[in-house]
Order: C-alpha cells, then sequence, then structure tokens
C-alpha cells in the first residue's frame, strides 16, 4: 500500500509541469492576452524576434498568490497583435537589484 501512495505522487509531480499553457502572443490581441492569463493563473508567453525569428520566452501570472516564496509581482509589457505595450504580471526576487521591485 505504501509503495502505490509513492507511485500515485510521483506519478502527479510531472503533470503540474506540463500544465502551465505556452501561448504565442504576436497571434494575439493585448486583451486576449492579459485574459489568457488570468483564466489558467499561470502562462508562458512567447514570441518571435529579429530577422532569424528566435522565439523569446518568459512566465506570466494573474497574481501574487502564483509566485514562489521570496518573490513579488511586478508590472511588464509584451507585445501583442494590437499594441506593443500589452500589461502582464511576472514574478522577481524580491531581493533582485537590491531591494523591492513594485
Amino acid at each position: 500500500m505504501k509503495r502505490l501512495v509513492l507511485a500515485v505522487l510521483f506519478g502527479i509531480a510531472p503533470v503540474e509541469a506540463w500544465a502551465i499553457v505556452r501561448y504565442m502572443v504576436q497571434d494575439m490581441t493585448c486583451a486576449e492576452v492579459q485574459d489568457a492569463v488570468q483564466r489558467d493563473g499561470i502562462a508562458i508567453l512567447y514570441r518571435k524576434a529579429g530577422a532569424a525569428g528566435v522565439p523569446i520566452y518568459d512566465r506570466y501570472v494573474a497574481d501574487q498568490s502564483f509566485c514562489q516564496p521570496g518573490q513579488s509581482t511586478i508590472k511588464e509589457t509584451v507585445p501583442a497583435a494590437d499594441t506593443q505595450r500589452c500589461r502582464v504580471s511576472k514574478c522577481l526576487d524580491e531581493n533582485r537589484f537590491g531591494g523591492d521591485n513594485r
């Protein structure tokens, strides 16, 4: 019985890592980007940059509750289909750059 419980617990762990949804923001309006992050709680937003089309990724969150201990949220902008400055939140270590980053 103990082995079964451990097997179930270890079987669930990898699923959480796969649950984060990825969105190509260049094909979405700002409202769609913001709605997706709010709906999913955590999302990977990416875009293609430069002439080579290299993908640039980052993790964004709906609010502080999705951050790790020792992190706070900051507002950042990402380019969307309808604006270059779509505001979304992301987690950042509180002690980065020597202090609170709000």
